[in-house]
């Protein structure tokens, strides 16, 4: 088990004594006893420290424990030995890394990442945490230039720390009011992600502020073409921007072929049904908002929309029966939420 053992061979009475303490380091470990298996690696490091796994063992358990000060000793005392191969060397840089990052030594932690990556530069966990830890210290600029070297080991993980790293970038250009340097990075990204959703609605917001109504209007209908999610927050940005240009039939026809495109949208069917009222047309809103709820009979805000209409319209009668069949479907709502937490 122990890796590169070095110096005098432990007497056959030791080795014994090592290898009973790691089967009870073990059996603590297994039942969660974590003093207990603490006690036994401490003693196999006391007898033979050329243990590397047991070394690395134990400072792990005091950094599970919350310990990391211990750990961080360990680490640094083990980096401290000239008998280290190199690949022993970059293993312990690499838990040092960790346990300064757990510690929320940021600065740190980036640094031993970086020593690491400088003998191992495939190392993708390495690599991964120094992007996220760059981001967090808003080092934008020095985390985007790994993203290649990412995204030639893991182009999943790399596009997700990219976007993540573009919209942080934007949003902090912005928030000290640099429109151009924020509307660039928001353009560099949507070249590599032409479907990023939050890119197109802050680009819309900049074009707002730039004074480009127009084109953020267009923003915003890419962002709710792109992501269905964010689109609840975009449709009434969007309907403001068609109604401040005199166009609310373009805003009608936008909403149709978004319905056209995916008839499960119902923030849209929900918004279409806002423009019927608009115009004094609430008995058609009425019946699209009603026929929705026949296809989806559990949607809350279909059932919540409807009642609000009604009740506009004086129809309490019918008001009623929508609030009745509303708590009805909470309740079932309710109910298969405990069963699943059950």
């Amino acid at each position: 088990m122990a890796l590169g053992r070095r110096g005098p061979s432990v007497d056959a009475r030791k080795a014994g004594s090592i290898e009973a303490a790691l089967r009870r380091s073990l059996r603590a470990a297994v039942a969660a006893d974590w003093p207990t298996a603490e006690t036994w690696l401490e003693r196999i490091v006391e007898a033979d420290s050329s243990d590397l796994d047991a070394y690395h063992a134990l400072a792990r358990l005091y950094r599970k424990q919350g310990a990391i000060g211990r750990a961080i000793r360990m680490h640094q005392n083990l980096l401290m030995r000239g008998d280290l191969s190199r690949a022993e060397r970059d293993d312990g840089l690499l838990e040092l890394a960790r346990d300064f990052d757990l510690g929320g030594f940021g600065e740190r932690a980036a640094a031993s990442y970086e020593e690491v990556l400088d003998s191992q530069p495939r190392n993708i966990p390495a690599l991964t945490r120094l992007v996220k830890l760059l981001h967090d210290q808003r080092e934008y600029p020095r985390a985007l230039s790994l993203i290649k070297r990412l995204r030639r080991l893991d182009r999943e993980a790399s596009d997700v720390a990219e976007v993540d790293l573009l919209l942080a970038q934007a949003q902090s250009q912005l928030d000290i009011g640099d429109l151009e340097a924020g509307r660039t990075t928001l353009k560099r990204c949507l070249r590599r992600f032409k479907t990023c959703g939050p890119a197109w609605a802050m680009l819309g917001q900049v074009e707002v502020e730039r004074g480009k109504d127009a084109r953020a209007i267009e923003a915003w209908k890419r962002g709710a073409l792109a992501d269905s999610a964010l689109a609840v927050r975009l449709y009434p940005m969007i309907e403001a921007g068609f109604s401040a240009r005199a166009k609310p039939r373009d805003y009608e026809k936008f909403l149709n072929g978004i319905l056209a495109d995916r008839p499960g949208d119902h923030a849209a069917r929900i918004a279409l049904a806002r423009t019927f009222v608009s115009r004094g047309e609430a008995a058609s809103a009425i019946e699209i908002l009603s026929r929705a709820i026949e296809v989806a009979p559990e949607h809350i805000g279909l059932r919540v929309e409807l009642g609000r209409q009604l009740v506009a319209e004086g129809q309490d009668v019918e008001a009623l029966k929508a609030y009745t069949a509303l708590l009805d479907a909470l309740e079932r709502s309710d109910t298969t939420d405990e069963e699943a937490g059950g």
